[in-house]
């Protein structure tokens, strides 16, 4: 049913924006496969929180966890029918790197963090990873980056200022595991109003 939904996407002639960005939706699956892998880095990431480590070796784990972002998003991207790195002349695809990429600047404060206040790094790297969610509420037509970036920005700063780090990393794993399930109900919804 993916195979006849693709197709029918790209046999239209592309003369809108809007229908760049279906075919982005449609081939990456709204980018559902990074969403379900940062369920498992920040797993991977909670869990460094509780070993019995300096706060200097937590960090540095924990700053290792995304390595394997790319990895997972391709495994979940062939168990879902996606392809998140498909070579198209779509100008939205390339935007949609583009917002990624934007990420790797913002880590920069993260990397400050992780000499001058060590204490807080895994609060602004969930802060940062919630806010660069924004831009693909645009690019997939999706209510639940919009939501969801506001709720990982905001829900991050707080649990992790009231109730710690560890809770906060929970938190984070709760809230990507919403947003892949919504994400693959909103490709359910496109594949059945394509089809």
């Amino acid at each position: 049913m993916i195979n006849e939904v693709k197709s029918a996407v790209f046999a239209a002639p592309k003369n809108n924006i809007n229908e760049l960005r279906r075919e982005a939706q449609v081939i990456q699956m709204k980018g559902a496969p990074f969403m379900m892998a940062s369920v498992i880095l920040w797993t991977c990431a909670t869990i460094c929180r509780i070993l019995p480590v300096s706060l200097y070796m937590k960090n540095l784990l924990t700053f290792c966890c995304p390595m394997l972002l790319v990895p997972l998003a391709l495994l979940f991207s062939k168990m879902i029918g996606a392809d998140i790195f498909k070579k198209t002349d779509n100008p939205i695809n390339k935007l949609g790197i583009l917002c990624t990429c934007n990420q790797l600047l913002y880590l920069l404060i993260v990397m400050w963090a992780f000499s001058m206040k060590p204490e807080v790094m895994m609060m602004l790297f969930a802060m940062v990873f919630g806010a660069h969610l924004l831009p693909f509420s645009w690019i997939y037509e999706s209510k639940t980056y919009l939501v969801m970036s506001i709720v990982t920005t905001l829900g991050s700063l707080l649990t992790a200022c009231v109730f710690g780090e560890v809770v906060m990393g929970v938190f984070m794993v709760i809230c990507q595991i919403i947003t892949s399930v919504l994400l693959l109900a909103e490709c359910r919804k496109l594949s059945a109003s394509k089809t």
